[in-house]
């Protein structure tokens, strides 16, 4: 009972994490992405993203996200913008990481410019603790395509968790694809 009480609690704050505010009018995303799902880890998605968890999502998660470029995030009034540099853009989701109240003794590790995929993007490496005092880290990669934000993040428990499976994220991003989204 409470292992389904934790993993309702986490599937409410991964979605409000990965949601956005939805007051006014937001243009769908031009473009969708495509990834190979490591063996063994299974897929909880939705519209709005792609999660992956080997065992559950309070070890380990994968998150996958595209949204249009000028949909509000949950925490920080800043938005994305076509023009903005890669450090910009990782501004905006530090600003937003630390808005976010549930993220608790956030420490941002790394913030790095980083090619993904052949796109100007960065990487973020940031630990934070839960409510209940456990510690994970993410490793977060972000970049702008034309309309569209794309990002990636692998978060872990502990350091065992994040060691033992950083290469299943490796392999996801390595396998990630841009495609154009079909008109509605």
């Amino acid at each position: 009972m409470e292992k389904k009480l934790w993993f309702s609690l986490f599937i409410i704050i991964a979605i409000c994490l990965a949601c956005t505010h939805t007051a006014g009018l937001s243009k769908p995303a031009s473009y969708e992405f495509m990834v190979d799902i490591p063996e063994g880890w299974r897929k909880i998605d939705n519209n709005r993203y792609l999660l992956v968890t080997r065992e559950n999502p309070f070890q380990q998660y994968i998150l996958v996200q595209n949204r249009p470029i000028g949909k509000s995030f949950r925490h920080t009034k800043k938005k994305m913008q076509k023009a903005m540099l890669p450090e910009e853009a990782a501004q905006v989701v530090i600003d937003e990481l630390i808005s976010d109240q549930n993220l608790l003794n956030l420490r941002v590790l790394k913030n790095t410019p980083e090619i993904i995929k052949g796109f100007d993007g960065f990487k973020i490496l940031y630990t934070y603790q839960d409510a209940e005092g456990h510690t994970y880290q993410t490793l977060y990669y972000g970049f702008i395509k034309e309309d569209t934000f794309f990002n990636l993040r692998f978060t872990a428990s502990d350091r065992f968790h994040f060691q033992r499976d950083i290469e299943a994220f490796r392999h996801m991003l390595n396998s990630f694809e841009i495609i154009k989204a079909e008109a509605t």
